[in-house]
């Protein structure tokens, strides 16, 4: 696996978005989570949750699903933003989106809370592969607005779960194939809530470097208006293939 990832604050006086890639030796995980709240309180959901994650990811025993793996992570999590919140004045309310997907060679698991998202691209199509979990979103599922009048609905920011905002919250996860070459696409909605999806085919598509893909997005982001942070993690299938 290879990855590069870009998270800039945009117009932002400070970056509430914190992300995840795995170093060496490391199981390989990934994740991107949009903190919110007053103050600093974003930024501490979001990097507590990232930190929360990654480290239950590698410390535990084999033997339980990844699916399992991932949602009892995203409980501890959740379970410890909460209680930050409920014990400190100064983080009252806050909470995180959170997006991840854990790899390998054949099949991908990922799970979500928020309207952080994934899109894989397997060379020719990207397709969104995570529901956003918004206030939005209910009003597409139900027929009630179309994805276009999503895009510049009013409360197209409302999320109706996030990390931290209640004590218990489950996580939407699932396994998917992916093969040698494909690429996962994890952002922050200052992208996706900024780039059409067909844009965003097209810079991957074009662009074989992963860290110019995430410049460019991000780049075009910010050249569209975003006024949220924007994060951007790539990780590009190169595993050998096994029948």
């Amino acid at each position: 696996m290879i990855y590069a990832y870009r998270s800039d604050k945009g117009l932002r006086n400070n970056n509430e978005d914190s992300f995840f890639v795995p170093e060496d030796g490391a199981r390989p995980i990934v994740i991107v989570a949009d903190g919110m709240g007053g103050h600093i309180a974003g930024e501490v959901a979001s990097s507590t949750a990232v930190k929360m994650i990654s480290e239950y990811v590698n410390e535990a025993e084999c033997g339980m699903s990844t699916i399992t793996l991932l949602r009892q992570a995203m409980n501890e999590a959740n379970r410890t933003v909460f209680e930050m919140a409920m014990n400190d004045d100064s983080y009252t309310g806050m909470g995180t989106t959170v997006v991840m997907a854990l790899l390998a060679p054949d099949k991908y698991t990922v799970a979500n809370i928020g309207d952080s998202r994934l899109y894989h691209f397997d060379g020719r199509k990207l397709r969104r592969v995570t529901k956003d979990h918004s206030y939005v979103q209910e009003l597409v599922s139900s027929g009630l607005i179309t994805e276009e009048q999503a895009k510049n609905h009013p409360q197209r920011n409302l999320v109706t779960r996030a990390v931290g905002t209640s004590r218990f919250e489950k996580a939407d996860a699932g396994v998917r194939s992916w093969k040698r070459g494909d690429k996962l696409l994890l952002c922050s909605d200052g992208l996706c809530g900024s780039v059409d999806d067909a844009v965003m085919e097209h810079v991957l598509r074009t662009t074989g470097d992963l860290l110019e893909c995430c410049d460019r997005l991000t780049e075009l982001a910010m050249e569209n208006g975003s006024t949220d942070n924007i994060t951007v993690v790539l990780a590009e299938n190169t595993e050998v293939q096994h029948d």
